[in-house]
């Protein structure tokens, strides 16, 4: 295992990536690492199963909209019915905003179920990120067990109480789904200012450290770890701003070729 100041520097590389990576084959296998990273993490198979429900969705979802909506030059249609038309460059550009935003989150996800909440305060004081945004970042971290436990008891209760969601009309089913949020919501602000007259009660100073437990120290796995994840994605930014200089004619190299074919077919 490596220390959560580690993992913090990871989960910044993923997003650091996630925004550089314009492709599908190479933002697939940045998903497919987080994937694995919070499938190894501990997680229950119940809540496995429906992330992957939520990640279909997802990716479902956004490539649906952009095949259908895409607007930008050139388009290819992927397939025509009347005045519908499916592109396959939104396809693609679909793919890759849902990649992105499924990396991203499973990172964090990732660093939640694998750290916990001392841990992670204390690690995140040592990476020198102010303490009370320190305090407000763990905080929300802990309520998200307790506010996934309110939304299944509300719709719990709603189930037991009518017909099912899904023999309803769509809109009918969409206005459903947002007055299920609303007791939610009103719990979550009786929490918010119940907890923040706690602290003023306490006398809490958002500008002191906290005191929390111990957090491993670096070791020379975590050196080797962030080193060889730093310098792949040091190549991979490096790559792109080359590219980048080239596709907007500021600088050009004959040797680099093999950098301008790799990042026009893979990054």
């Amino acid at each position: 295992m490596i220390t959560p100041q580690a993992k913090i520097l990871l989960v910044l590389m993923v997003g650091l990536l996630a925004v550089v990576l314009e492709h599908v084959a190479s933002l697939a296998v940045l998903t497919t690492l987080t994937v694995a990273a919070v499938a190894s993490s501990g997680v229950d198979r119940t809540w496995l199963r429906r992330g992957i429900a939520i990640m279909v969705a997802i990716v479902w979802s956004t490539v649906f909209s952009q095949a259908l909506f895409y607007g930008q030059e050139p388009r290819t249609p992927w397939l025509a019915m009347g005045p519908v038309v499916f592109w396959v460059e939104g396809i693609e550009h679909g793919l890759v905003q849902s990649l992105r935003l499924i990396a991203v989150s499973l990172a964090g996800v990732s660093l939640a179920l694998s750290t916990s909440p001392d841990r992670l305060l204390v690690a995140l004081q040592r990476l020198g990120v102010p303490p009370g945004v320190c305090f407000l970042a763990v905080t929300a971290l802990r309520f998200i067990p307790t506010l996934g436990r309110e939304i299944m008891d509300v719709r719990t209760a709603r189930r037991s109480r009518g017909r099912p969601a899904w023999k309803r009309s769509p809109w009918a089913w969409i206005r459903l789904e947002v007055n299920l949020l609303r007791p939610t919501i009103a719990r979550t602000l009786r929490r918010a200012r119940a907890l923040s007259e706690s602290l003023d009660a306490r006398g809490y100073n958002p500008h002191q450290p906290r005191l929390g437990c111990a957090v491993e120290k670096w070791s020379v796995r975590d050196t080797v770890v962030v080193s060889l994840c730093s310098m792949v994605t040091l190549s991979v930014v490096t790559a792109r701003c080359i590219y980048l200089l080239y596709t907007l004619d500021l600088v050009y190299h004959p040797g680099l070729h093999f950098v301008y074919g790799l990042v026009r077919e893979w990054i």
